[in-house]
């Protein structure tokens, strides 16, 4: 299995080369048409060859990089089942030139070919025996699966039956969980898991007392207790410690996302509950804080900081970004339905302002609360976000937005068709919204709907996970496909039967400890989306045909 260690600490390492898409047009129509419902096309999902013509490079492309890394002095070039990279192995010993390399041991930009999006390094040393920084916490549940199941409308014991329902949930480092601690969440919580649908699918299981241990055990104890009997598959393809908390975790998600686009098969649904500030909030973060500075610190001292604090930055770059875009488009239309947490620190931040009192963080936190800062992937156009709810006073008939749901406008990535609308009256009626300055009223608003997160949006993602597996679950009984993605028909069922599929969410607001943020209000809202589930609705208008 791979692992991403500092650059330069291994004698063997990998250069991966991701090409340009060949016909990027072609792709981005076809997603859209597939996903749509008024669409002749909608739900013909396609197979990993048919998708290599679309999202891989022309085989002259591969093979120009294929050429360009042999010359480097790499070795075993080989091209992925897609044909969107091209990867080589190398000795780190082997070429001292330094008017070839940079110092972090990747090749001059200026020496790739044309066609490459993206050059990234591979380095397959051991992680560390002790992880950084770990920061682990005793969850907080909230209301009991059951009852969260009621006020959804979900039949506590429902379950899937067709064998062919997988889901799916993903993470890196020392992602994983324990059977015996799922055996007993099982009995105290009475849900009807079946532990023996319950299993691995990579060779790392994870390691007991890290951070995203905790993330992986709450992660499959959702999509467990809510997709009941569903094959539930648990992916840890990276135990790096640089991929908990740093930007090795972009490069483990960009390798995740085009590896499980090109199987033969596919689960049918996948939850990524983790992530950070989008690379572009994170630019924009630290340009604002240095230009306001005055020369206080430097920008390269700002991003260095930002890499010093908890999964706030984990993500390499914009282009990065849109390579994750990519892989994320390729599971829709191979028919997956993704969905993500929305984040935890409102509009503003990952979690919470920085701590201390030195330049950098005082310059930060007062930039984080002039400007809005999306995290990352969630807000991408090509999967589901995921808010977050809790209950008022206890009570389940009155659910309010959970205190820290991520909500907003993403910087980078433009808002898609079908939210036009309904973003334009939500920002043209709405009293006390933030300062236009302070978002991209243009960009991708999130989240789409929410659930139950007592312990963060890493909670409520999987819920609707599950919930999405019995949905396909009726689809595949019924003869139908499965949903892949589901954005596009979830915001038209909303908008067209208010009320049915999800129940509006009207209190909160996306502020958390600044003085601005988003409100909720009736229909769609950057706080809770379009709100919570609703069973009889959804199974109306998601578990038949188109």
């Amino acid at each position: 299995m791979l692992t991403f260690l500092p650059i330069l600490a291994s004698s063997h390492y990998e250069l991966v080369v991701h090409l340009a898409s060949a016909r990027p047009v072609e792709l981005d129509a076809l997603f859209w048409a597939v996903a749509d419902p008024n669409s002749a096309k909608y739900a013909q999902h396609v197979s990993a060859d048919e998708l290599r013509h679309l999202a891989g490079g022309t085989p002259a492309a591969a093979a120009e990089a294929g050429a360009w890394l042999s010359k480097l002095g790499g070795s075993n070039v080989l091209v992925s089942p897609l044909g969107d990279r091209v990867t080589a192995s190398f000795d780190a010993d082997a070429d001292k030139d330094a008017s070839r390399w940079t110092a972090r041991g990747l090749p001059l930009a200026s020496s790739k070919p044309p066609s490459a999006a993206l050059v990234v390094r591979r380095d397959f040393d051991k992680p560390p025996a002790t992880l950084h920084r770990p920061m682990v916490e005793a969850p907080d549940f909230g209301p009991s699966v059951n009852d969260q199941k009621a006020a959804y409308g979900i039949p506590k014991d429902l379950a899937a039956t067709d064998e062919r329902t997988i889901q799916m949930v993903w993470g890196p480092g020392t992602f994983g969980f324990k059977k015996s601690q799922l055996r007993a969440f099982k009995a105290e919580q009475d849900v009807a898991i079946n532990l023996d649908k319950v299993k691995f699918d990579t060779a790392n299981h994870g390691r007991s007392g890290g951070d995203n241990f905790g993330e992986g055990s709450l992660d499959v104890r959702q999509i467990s207790s809510f997709g009941l009997n569903a094959t539930t598959l648990v992916s840890n393809t990276n135990t790096s410690s640089s991929t908990e908390e740093g930007q090795g975790f972009g490069l483990a998600m960009l390798d995740f996302v085009s590896e499980l686009a090109s199987r033969a098969s596919v689960p049918q649904v996948l939850s990524l509950s983790l992530g950070s500030l989008s690379p572009t909030s994170c630019d924009k973060l630290c340009d604002e804080a240095t230009k306001q500075a005055g020369g206080a610190f430097t920008l390269a001292a700002c991003r260095s900081y930002l890499q010093t604090q908890r999964q706030v930055c984990m993500f390499e770059s914009p282009a990065q970004a849109e390579l994750i875009d990519r892989g994320l488009q390729a599971l829709g239309l191979r028919g997956v339905t993704v969905v993500g947490s929305s984040g935890d620190g409102g509009s503003h931040w990952s979690f919470g302002p920085f701590e201390g009192f030195g330049a950098i963080p005082t310059a930060l936190n007062k930039v984080g609360c002039e400007f809005m800062f999306p995290i990352y992937p969630s807000p991408s156009p090509y999967m589901l976000s995921i808010g977050g709810t809790s209950w008022q006073g206890d009570d389940p008939s009155k659910p309010v937005a959970w205190r820290g749901s991520g909500g907003g406008f993403s910087w980078q990535f433009g808002a898609p068709a079908h939210q036009h609308a309904t973003v334009a009256s939500y920002l043209g009626k709405t009293a006390g919204l933030p300062p236009a300055s302070s978002y991209n009223a243009s960009g991708r608003g999130y989240p789409d709907v929410s659930a139950i997160s007592a312990d963060g949006t890493s909670q409520s993602s999987p819920t609707v996970g599950g919930i999405f597996s019995l949905l396909v679950d009726a689809r595949l009984r019924a003869g139908l496909p499965p949903l892949g993605f589901v954005g596009t028909r979830v915001w038209q069922v909303a908008a067209a039967h208010p009320g049915e599929a999800f129940e509006d969410v009207t209190v909160g607001n996306s502020k958390t400890s600044c003085d601005n943020g988003f409100p909720a209000t009736e229909g769609w809202d950057p706080v809770t989306g379009w709100g919570r589930p609703k069973w009889d609705g959804l199974i109306k208008y998601f578990g038949s045909a188109p």
